[in-house]
């Protein structure tokens, strides 16, 4: 009977384990999540300002995103992938799925990638016409 009661003993702790287990792996699964919504991976500290080329706008959410191609200093052809915020954010900003079209010669401002690499966030963008938009803010209200 000792041994029946340390069996059944033992499963009711492996369940347990396994439950313990699948939990832990799924918090630690979450951890990417978090961490690319905190922005970490941009340099907030040090914006750029280039002047490009769109190649492509994508209104979708989470984020939309503009592809821009960008001269550097020896005239190489870079393409920077920008990110923004939501299309909802976007909006109270003043920006349309329409903002910008492939060609359009724009002027963005933006928090660059702390790994060197051409991607960022936006700020800001001045579209061809010198109209000006900035990236939206998170919480921003509708205007009254």
């Amino acid at each position: 009977m000792a041994d029946k009661l340390s069996a059944k003993g033992y499963r009711v702790k492996s369940k347990r384990a396994q439950s313990f287990s699948l939990i832990v792996g799924l918090l630690l699964l979450c951890i990417p999540v978090f961490a690319h919504h905190g922005g970490s991976e941009y340099d907030q500290e040090h914006p750029m300002t280039l002047k490009g080329t769109v190649k492509e706008f994508n209104w979708v959410n989470p984020h939309c995103q503009i592809f821009v191609d960008v001269k550097d200093a020896n005239g190489k052809v870079v393409n920077w992938a920008i990110e923004t915020l939501a299309p909802a954010v976007l909006k109270r900003a003043g920006w349309s799925r329409e903002t910008l079209h492939a060609g359009d010669e724009v002027t963005i401002t933006f928090a660059p990638s702390k790994r060197g690499t051409p991607v960022g966030i936006v700020r800001k963008i001045v579209l061809p016409d010198g109209k000006e938009l900035m990236g939206g803010t998170l919480g921003e209200q509708p205007q009254q």
